[in-house]
């Protein structure tokens, strides 16, 4: 069940629960029924609870013959029965109860010529009512108000009807929450559809469709399907064409560039030393443009069903090949490197060698933006059941508001516009793609200090297959 789910069958149950009591209980104090047009003694604010009490009474009683009438009041609890009594022609309780004062002196008094009459007795009030029952028999039915500090008969004759009622309202209550339910299903199941269908695409699957499952329908719901199922091929065809795009056009600056190449190669053995510096200059473009050209073509990484990790890589002995590969560069910028690793080894799940490709793309650009004197330190920790890689240098930092897009295709910062860095901003969208696919995460983060950290998360090889 979700939360919108819930949300609308409390909503629809509650509501109906409060219309059924509030009609139920409405009925009863305005006493609104067929029989009740020519009498709206519930107009009367006047009329005291006893009174009220002995016209339930006797429209309770009236359709009934002496011996049910019996029956139900040996059914009603004793703490009822005391505020009415009943007496038959013979002036006798129907419970063979004494009568009290005030039933006593209203016996005598009501007869089928006056058949309703009230006392007063200290602080007691007894109202009396001659009713004749459908078997022919007169019976006198008398209700008593009670005095100070005794529970009233207007109270009594409210717990009569909940008595009474409850049965019903728990069944009409019950009913109706069975109808909320599968209305509050029905609707909030088209909307999980929906929800689901959205996370997909969002996660990248853009061949999700819904619009069979709403074939029975024919409102805005169904509507709202086909539009999602539009725009999902739409989506789907735009992808699909882009990535199209992409390799067909790298695919074809590779063959140009490759006899650019071979070219200049060649020029490079005719010219003897006259422009080398210009075929140095030209050699340099098109390493660049083959350097672009090929991150291109691994950016678009397989998707996440067809993505399998078919070998191990230790990460220490990787971390430590790489330090090495580029120390060189570092000693050359009076950069200090710094490998801190208390594991023997780090055994992570991969395919090929694209975690390589992702340190040496990290440590690159930190020997690249680190200035001379500075440093750089790589730690590797044991997280439980992950390794965590974190790369600091001493370099300017991002700005806060850009330490998200760095991960994105070509972009690059301010700092790194000009073609002199050397970079394109493929490399960390590769990158996390990569960790992403081998179930890990990146992030980068600034220093307190000056600087940038990355930090990288990847899970440990499972111990069956280490």
């Amino acid at each position: 069940m979700t939360r919108l789910y819930l949300r609308v069958f409390l909503t629809f149950w509650c509501i109906t629960a409060v219309i059924i009591v509030t009609t139920n209980v409405i009925v009863h104090w305005r006493d609104i029924n067929p029989d009740n047009n020519l009498q709206r003694l519930r107009d009367d604010r006047g009329t005291e609870p006893a009174q009220r009490f002995l016209f339930q009474m006797v429209g309770s009683a009236i359709n009934r013959n002496s011996a049910q009438v019996l029956a139900d009041m040996r059914t009603m609890p004793e703490w009822s029965t005391r505020f009415f009594y009943i007496v038959d022609s013979n002036n006798r309780d129907f419970l063979g109860r004494p009568l009290p004062e005030g039933v006593q002196k209203l016996v005598p008094k009501i007869n089928p010529s006056h058949p309703f009459e009230n006392t007063i007795i200290g602080e007691e009030k007894t109202w009396g009512r001659h009713v004749t029952l459908n078997d022919g028999k007169s019976v006198k039915i008398f209700t008593l108000a009670a005095g100070k500090g005794e529970k009233s008969s207007g109270d009594i004759a409210w717990q009569l009807f909940i008595n009474n009622i409850w049965p019903l309202l728990l069944t009409s209550i019950l009913v109706s929450g069975v109808a909320c339910f599968f209305l509050a299903r029905h609707l909030a199941r088209s909307l999980s559809t929906l929800q689901r269908a959205t996370r997909s695409i969002a996660k990248g699957d853009l061949s999700v469709r819904i619009s069979q499952r709403f074939n029975q329908r024919r409102d805005e719901i169904a509507s709202l399907a086909n539009d999602f199922d539009h725009m999902a091929e739409r989506l789907e065809k735009a992808m699909a064409e882009q990535k199209r795009l992409i390799k067909d056009v790298s695919h074809e600056l590779r063959t140009p560039l490759a006899r650019l190449q071979i070219a200049l190669a060649l020029a490079q053995q005719r010219s003897q030393g006259t422009n080398d510096r210009e075929l140095k200059r030209i050699k340099q473009a098109a390493d660049y443009l083959n350097d672009i050209i090929s991150d291109i073509l691994a950016l678009p990484v397989l998707d996440d069903d067809s993505w399998t990790l078919d070998d191990t890589m230790d990460l220490t002995a990787l971390l430590e090949a790489l330090h090495e590969a580029i120390a060189r560069d570092a000693r050359q910028k009076a950069i200090q490197l710094s490998l801190s690793n208390s594991l023997p080894e780090a055994l992570v799940a991969t395919r090929g060698n694209m975690l390589a490709g992702v340190f040496d793309n990290i440590l690159r650009n930190a020997l690249r933006y680190t200035p001379s004197g500075g440093c750089i330190r790589t730690e590797l920790h044991d997280r439980g059941n992950h390794y965590q890689i974190k790369i600091h240098d001493t370099g300017p930092g991002v700005s806060p508001d850009q330490l998200d897009a760095i991960f994105q295709p070509f972009y690059r910062t301010d700092q790194a516009r000009d073609r002199q860095s050397g970079g394109y901003g493929l490399g960390l969208a590769i990158a996390q793609r990569t960790i992403k696919l081998h179930g890990g995460h990146i992030e980068a983060r600034n220093l307190p200090q000056t600087g940038l950290c990355i930090t990288v998360t990847l899970p440990k090889i499972p111990p069956c297959t280490a």
